[in-house]
């Protein structure tokens, strides 16, 4: 009865072993790569951006080629950006951090990595963040007509009246600036629908008004242009 247990236990370890061949921990494999951060600042009206070593960035490593899978391992990036993940059995992987856009929201970087026996190199991992990320810019351009009682007094680059934006179809504006020689900016916008004004006065009564026009911002990282010039009345 104890040979057949220990033949019956002997087989089930085995079993066991068999089932536990494929990726994940218990290998003596080892990944190794970098990530950097590239940083998409505000107040940036050219989108420039600064690639510097994501330190004490987490880096995830999924057991398998499934991207839907949640099982595997993490590890942080030292000062340098270097993550290395150790004692793995030869397979697929996928290797991945996240970048994070102005909205809050996260999305994964990924690579897909084969490793084989020993040490392994997979490709940098680069992220992004910052305020700007994942955002575009709106400009648009002010043409005056000064006036003085109804008179007119000259024309030029609208300067020192106000632009204001919010989004469409919602009473409030959520933001304004001022005008500058003729030009204004709107900055870190999301895709969606948006309405911008710009003040104006009547030439009579001198009362303050807005001239409205529609901006749709459908990608990010580029700056859209409303095409018609804000045609408004100042008075001096």
């Amino acid at each position: 009865m104890k040979i057949h247990l220990g033949l019956w236990l002997l087989a089930a370890l085995l079993l066991l072993s068999s089932c536990n061949a494929g990726e994940g921990l218990g290998g003596s494999s080892s990944l190794e790569g970098y990530v950097y951060n590239i940083i998409h600042y505000d107040d940036n009206l050219s989108f420039g951006t600064d690639t510097i070593p994501a330190a004490k960035e987490d880096v995830f490593l999924i057991f398998g080629g499934d991207a839907a899978a949640y099982f595997g391992d993490d590890v942080e990036a030292d000062n340098k950006g270097l993550f290395r993940f150790d004692y793995l059995r030869t397979g697929n992987y996928i290797v991945y951090a996240y970048s994070e856009l102005a909205s809050g929201k996260k999305e994964a970087v990924y690579k897909e990595v084969k490793i084989g026996k020993g040490y392994n190199r997979t490709d940098t991992l680069f992220i992004h963040t910052g305020k700007a990320y994942g955002t575009a810019i709106i400009k648009g351009e002010v043409h005056t007509t000064y006036h003085h009682n109804g008179s007119y007094r000259g024309e030029g680059r609208g300067t020192g009246m106000r632009a204001y934006i919010k989004h469409a179809g919602e009473d409030a504006y959520f933001n304004d600036v001022r005008v500058v020689d003729g030009i204004f900016f709107f900055q870190k916008l999301l895709p969606g629908a948006y309405e911008v004004a710009v003040e104006t006065e009547d030439k009579t009564t001198e009362a303050v008004s807005l001239i409205i026009k529609p901006v749709t911002i459908t990608e990010t990282g580029i700056i859209y242009k409303i095409e018609e010039v804000f045609e408004v009345n100042t008075s001096v």
